[in-house]
């Protein structure tokens, strides 16, 4: 074995275990961040337990908006594809990603069978992929740098915690080395022996639906704002419309690249540390970041296991259907 294929094999070894490695490290981050705020966790439970349950049409109705939202993302990616089919398409990609390590990479195969048996072709395929990784990266990045700019200027900056700060600048330094190294010349003359064809399906993709892309990314963002507004309105915490948004835009940004599944644990930890530093009492953030993620979260994985076991059961009925040829 030489020293590249040592390096390769390696790789492969070292990259899952660090993943793997980084749940219960944040896991344990997240416990000691709450602990540290005076944020008990029976607490927050009982908080969450005593939502009166006329809230939950409304908030069932904002998630599912959202969702709605960020289907129309999809089609606009994916020219061709039904709302219904592209729904299904992010409760099940959503379902592998929040429930398994190492899951954002497996929701590509599942969503790849899924768009196969429909009948796009590779091709296809692969442009609906760049297209929407692309976007939803810049938009979340763009958005959650908007949203952090906003909270240090109008919020309370001087209280805000180090930690979304530390991690919205590690996200934004990984996107510059990204951009370096697509931008170095042996990945463009790469790209232009070999992507031509996707290159010009993602251009005809953006002629066609670019405006379509962008309002249902910043849709899905609203809402999602709606979502956490009404969960803490429902626990009893009253704070501006304008600053709930822009938590939820700097917790988009933080978990843009998921260490854990789902963004588990970032993403409850920047809320509560930005609504902390808003001055919501510790129990009362605590408890509104795990309703409003148990609706982004918890209730994607069921919901999407489900549409995964109904797709196979008709692709499989599909499948052993006799065909008929004409005589």
């Amino acid at each position: 074995m030489n020293a590249r294929q040592f390096v390769v094999e390696h790789r492969r070894v070292v990259r899952p275990g660090v993943l793997l490695l980084s749940i219960p490290i944040m896991l344990w981050l997240v416990v000691r961040t709450v602990g540290a705020m005076g944020a008990g966790w029976s607490e927050a439970g009982h908080t969450v337990a005593g939502l009166e349950l006329l809230w939950l049409p409304a908030l069932t109705f904002f998630w599912w908006a959202g969702h709605c939202a960020r289907a129309g993302q999809v089609t606009a990616c994916l020219p061709g594809l039904s709302l219904s089919r592209a729904l299904g398409l992010c409760f099940a990609g959503s379902a592998v990603a929040n429930s398994l390590p190492l899951g954002g990479a497996l929701s590509y195969g599942v969503s790849a069978a899924m768009i196969r048996s429909w009948g796009f072709d590779a091709r296809a395929t692969a442009g609906y992929f760049t297209l929407n990784q692309v976007s939803t990266v810049l938009l979340r990045v763009g958005f959650g740098a908007v949203s952090l700019a906003g909270f240090l200027l109008y919020g309370p900056a001087a209280h805000l915690g180090v930690a979304p700060l530390w991690i919205s600048g590690g996200v934004a330094l990984g996107l510059v080395a990204l951009c370096a190294v697509l931008a170095r010349g042996r990945f463009t003359g790469w790209a232009g022996r070999h992507l031509s064809a996707l290159r010009e399906d993602i251009g005809r993709a953006l002629r066609r639906s670019g405006a379509q892309l962008v309002l249902s990314g910043l849709g899905y963002m609203l809402l999602l704002g709606i979502l956490l507004h009404l969960c803490l309105l429902g626990l009893h915490v009253r704070e501006s419309f304008p600053l709930v948004l822009a938590v939820v835009g700097i917790e988009r940004m933080v978990t843009t690249v998921p260490l854990t599944p789902g963004g588990a644990g970032a993403a409850e930890l920047t809320i509560l540390t930005c609504l902390t530093a808003a001055g919501v009492p510790a129990a009362s953030a605590l408890a509104g970041a795990l309703l409003y993620r148990f609706f982004t979260f918890l209730l994607e994985i069921p919901v999407g296991t489900a549409v995964i076991v109904a797709w196979r059961l008709r692709h499989r009925r599909a499948r052993r259907q006799p065909t008929t040829t004409p005589a």
